[in-house]
């Protein structure tokens, strides 16, 4: 062999050696000193651990009636296999579930330590989506359809703005900091409740999820299945509201705004009621007019958000109104427990007064003649509640408002969002035009609910109730009780006395006379009160929301509570440029209060007596034909006390 082949073999050998140990070395690497980071991933890419949602806690009215449950549905998620996922993969998904990639990815940013685990991205699949995972299933790396628990609510829209809905929108601090504390640490991504008591009970509802632990294939689909942890179902709510005064309560609000729509009134189109037990705090109806319907909510969000009728708001804690007439009882509190009146004190309506440079006058410069806070309440005389507001001063106003219940927290927990109203008032005036003074003529419209008042319906009802039950401000509340899944009542909520209003029995008896006046003959809400079976105390209102020549309806409005002598419920009512309130708001709660104490709705009763809404109109010409009989003797009578 010569020395050229030997130094040829030599370098072979070594090259050889050279590669053999580096070839070792990287086996001990990989082998040894890797070993627990690549058998990691290796297990990882074998098993994996998939959660099992818990099924939400049902939800309830206030007799057992099912409101919101759960049914089986298919979800499709897509995992990370520890390589990041595929672009083919979510661009084949993207194009299948119809969502565009950029929101896929961002759900993936928003889970990125979730490596490993399935990302939920479309919930109750259709046939024809699940057909079209299932012919593309070798092209999708990590994607797998399960069954899971959808939410239903049984109803559809009835009650929306209270039960609220499910999504994965983005949750503030303060809520996330209220469910921390009881309990529940979410997850950006989570399927939460958005609105309603969903929202307010998260953590309640909830429950505890499952998990199993799975083989998976190199696309990351299931192949075996092994130990598994049980969900443990989340709590039941009983709500307070009565379902099928909901229900009645929602359709007279839809059915008289679209009869104000068909004579003509462009300007109607969103109204609010709300129904209170005078006795608890209980809320028995909170409807809302328009609404929404939870199950689609995720497909026509976006419709429901552009919608100038604002569907989504649940007007009867978050729309603020000024409220007309029916806030005459402040104005009379503030009056008498001053002692700048009595009830019998006399006032003359010409129909117009002039006081302080400003010209005021009663609806249609109707002239009342001589009236006392009873037939003025009855009549509702906006000349007398100017004088006696001027009497009473516009700080008491603002004080007594405040006492009764509104422009402030009305104590309610169970949603969240309520607004706290404005009470007219010189601080409030000075601070909105920055250091002007407050006038008196200011003084006469704030008595008669106009000025700054401005007040939502839960707010109404509260008032309402304070005066019908003696002057306790009870808490709202709309969840009577939770029960586990085993049966078990794990809270009962009881009524709450909030605070005792600090106004005498006396005033709040005379303020009550006067609101059974306005239901008797004569008064301004007589005639769909006439056929009820119980005595109902009450107020009409209309709140003038914009110049009268420029055509824009009032709002309508109507608090009241019933049987006077042992009131049970207070209702209030209000319609958007309803007009004036014995034809707005009036015919609704005397629908709800005719279901409420018959069982039967207004309609069956009038269809029963062969009534129709123009009998109504008719009949109401008659009142007004009787009002001006007993104005003009009034007249008469002063005029020979005079002589």
């Amino acid at each position: 062999m010569t020395k050229q082949m030997l130094r040829r073999v030599r370098f072979v050998f070594i090259a050889v050696i050279v590669v053999f140990v580096l070839l070792s070395a990287r086996l001990a690497y990989l082998q040894i000193l890797r070993h627990d980071y690549y058998w990691y991933r290796s297990e990882m890419n074998r098993f994996t651990k998939i959660t099992l949602p818990a099924p939400r806690g049902e939800i309830y009215d206030r007799d057992g009636k099912l409101l919101v449950s759960n049914r089986p549905g298919f979800v499709v998620s897509l995992m990370d296999m520890g390589e990041g996922y595929d672009p083919e993969t979510v661009s084949l998904l993207s194009e299948i579930l119809d969502i565009e990639e950029e929101e896929i990815y961002s759900a993936i940013e928003g889970r990125q330590y979730m490596r490993y685990l399935p990302l939920q991205l479309k919930s109750d699949l259709t046939p024809d989506i699940i057909a079209r995972i299932a012919e593309n299933r070798w092209k999708l790396k990590g994607v797998n359809i399960d069954v899971q628990p959808i939410r239903e609510y049984r109803e559809g829209s009835v009650a929306a703005h209270v039960l609220g809905y499910l999504g994965r929108g983005t949750v503030g601090e303060s809520t996330q900091e209220l469910w921390a504390e009881a309990g529940y640490q979410y997850q950006v991504g989570d399927l939460v409740g958005q609105d309603g008591v969903e929202r307010t009970w998260e953590p309640v509802l909830r429950g505890k999820d499952g998990e199993q632990r799975i083989e998976t294939n190199n696309l990351g689909q299931p192949i075996n299945y092994f130990e598994k942890t049980e969900p443990i179902p989340g709590n039941n709510l009983y709500l307070t509201l009565d379902l099928d005064l909901q229900k009645v309560a929602e359709k007279a609000l839809e059915k008289r705004v679209k009869a104000l729509q068909k004579e003509g009134n462009k300007y109607a189109g969103r109204a609010a009621a709300v129904v209170m037990d005078t006795r608890t705090g209980a809320i028995r109806a909170m409807a809302n007019y328009p609404s929404f319907d939870p199950n689609n909510i995720s497909e026509n969000y976006e419709e429901l958000a552009k919608d100038p009728l604002r569907p989504l708001s649940n007007t009867s804690i978050q729309g603020t109104y000024p409220v007309g007439s029916t806030f005459k009882m402040v104005t009379a509190a503030a009056a008498l427990e001053e002692k700048k009146i009595s009830d019998r004190d006399v006032y003359r309506c010409n129909g117009v007064i002039t006081l302080y440079n400003d010209t005021k006058s009663c609806f249609n410069n109707r002239a009342h003649g001589r009236v006392n806070f009873y037939s003025a309440m009855a009549v509702s005389c906006n000349i007398y509640f100017y004088q006696v507001g001027l009497a009473a001063g516009i700080d008491n106003l603002a004080r007594y408002a405040a006492e009764l219940g509104l422009g402030v927290p009305t104590g309610l927990t169970d949603l969240h969002g309520e607004a706290q109203g404005t009470i007219a008032s010189r601080e409030y005036k000075e601070k909105v035009t920055g250091g002007e003074m407050w006038y008196p003529a200011e003084t006469m419209s704030a008595a008669i609910g106009q000025s700054y008042n401005s007040f939502t319906p839960l707010q109404l009802a509260v008032y309402t109730s304070i005066l019908a039950n003696g002057g306790t401000h009870y808490r709202p509340y709309l969840v009577d009780k939770v029960v586990d899944y085993q049966g078990k009542v794990v809270h009962q909520t009881q009524p709450e006395a909030l605070r005792k209003v600090n106004v005498s029995s006396r005033t709040l008896s005379i303020i009550r006379e006067g609101m059974r006046r306005v239901t008797q003959p004569g008064g301004t809400a007589y005639y769909y009160f006439s056929r009820l079976p119980v005595s109902v105390a009450g107020k009409t209102g209309s709140a003038q929301v914009a110049a009268l020549s420029s055509g824009i309806p009032a709002h309508s409005l109507f608090v009241g509570f019933a049987p006077v002598e042992n009131p049970e419920i207070a209702v209030a009512v209000i319609v958007e440029h309803g007009g004036i309130g014995a034809t707005g708001a009036v015919p609704v709660a005397a629908e709800i209060m005719q279901y409420y104490f018959t069982g039967s709705t207004g309609d069956s009763a009038a269809e029963e007596e062969g009534g129709s809404e123009e009998e109504a109109r008719d009949e109401l010409e008659e009142v007004e034909e009787e009002r001006e009989e007993l104005d003009e003797g009034r007249e008469e009578a002063g005029r020979l006390e005079e002589e």
